[in-house]
């Protein structure tokens, strides 16, 4: 759930807590210093589902266009306060490395030789976007998009299990941050996954069949009244003025075919805003393995990080 975890997000970086009581439903607390944006109130219990809501008639169903919600998006975007997050890790060490970044590698017959080891700062980058999608309505949605800076990649794995990310607001162990891409790079890298998401939806919310129906009605319609103006001027004894007549409504039917048609495509074509809301820093202890890979006389070297939060694997760049 995109909103939930949205409002999560800022209530957490407004140094908030939010307990999770059950699907869809929460109990929040909210610093005193922001209780004037929420008409006093510091304490709230939220739904983000329209039956839970129903269900729990003192809790505020969370949807856009909601006080509550608007609120939260107004801090986010007055305070941007906490965008940057330190992740908390039990420890950093991988029993039988070799043979876990082997079967990531999906290697068989090749000689993997770990050449170094050691701990570094992963960083990735959370993009908050809010989404449009009008056409003969309007619907909003939220969507986030974890970068992972080391590789400049969209972290598909990262987003699913951000449930395990439990963290800081203060750097509590140091360690080196490798060469990494740009930021810049990683906007460009979500606003383009983003971008095709929401064109993938778009389409997706289109009616085709109602559509193509649509324009073949048009299409019979006006097919069906040019050919009755068509009868019309083969008849014998019809004179100029009326043969004049009837070949500028035959020209006035085809302009108002062309016109009717292009309606029926703005209603069913859906006009997407795209903006971004809010960014949030996320800093990750990694283990980097420097690794030497052998088959049939060639030689290959390469990085693998492991991230010991979510148990993955991927692999940086190739060095030499």
């Amino acid at each position: 759930m995109e909103l939930q975890n949205f409002v999560i997000d800022v209530i957490e970086s407004m140094d908030g807590v939010v307990e999770l009581l059950e699907y869809a439903l929460c109990y929040v607390m909210i610093p005193n210093e922001y209780s004037n944006y929420f008409n006093g109130k510091s304490e709230m219990l939220l739904a983000f589902d329209f039956e839970v809501a129903q269900e729990n008639p003192e809790a505020e169903f969370i949807t856009f266009g909601s006080y509550t919600l608007e609120q939260l998006i107004t801090i986010a975007n007055e305070k941007a306060v906490n965008t940057i997050r330190f992740v908390l890790v039990d420890g950093l060490s991988l029993s039988k490395a070799e043979d876990k970044i082997k079967k990531f590698l999906g290697m068989d017959k090749s000689q993997l030789e770990i050449v170094k080891e050691k701990e570094i700062m992963g960083t990735w980058i959370l993009f908050n976007y809010k989404i449009g999608y009008t056409s003969h309505e309007r619907t909003e949605d939220i969507k986030d998009v974890w970068v992972n800076l080391q590789n400049g990649e969209v972290d598909l794995n990262i987003q699913e299990n951000k449930s395990l990310l439990f963290h800081e607001k203060s750097l509590i162990k140091n360690y080196p941050i490798p060469p990494q891409h740009s930021i810049l790079n990683a906007f460009e890298a979500s606003y383009l996954y983003v971008k095709n998401q929401t064109e993938e939806y778009s389409n997706l919310i289109v009616n085709k069949v109602e559509f193509s129906k649509e324009l073949q009605r048009i299409d019979e319609y006006y097919t069906e009244l040019e050919a009755e103006t068509f009868k019309k001027l083969e008849r014998k004894g019809i004179t100029d003025k009326r043969k004049a007549e009837l070949i500028s409504k035959g020209e006035a039917l085809k302009l108002e075919k062309i016109k009717q048609q292009k309606e029926m495509e703005n209603k069913y074509t859906v006009d997407v805003d795209l903006s971004l809301d809010n960014t949030i820093m996320y800093f990750i202890p990694l283990i980097e393995y420097q690794v030497k890979l052998k088959f049939r006389g060639s030689e290959e070297k390469k990085i693998i990080h492991y991230n010991p939060v979510i148990k993955t694997f991927y692999t940086k760049r190739n060095y030499s």
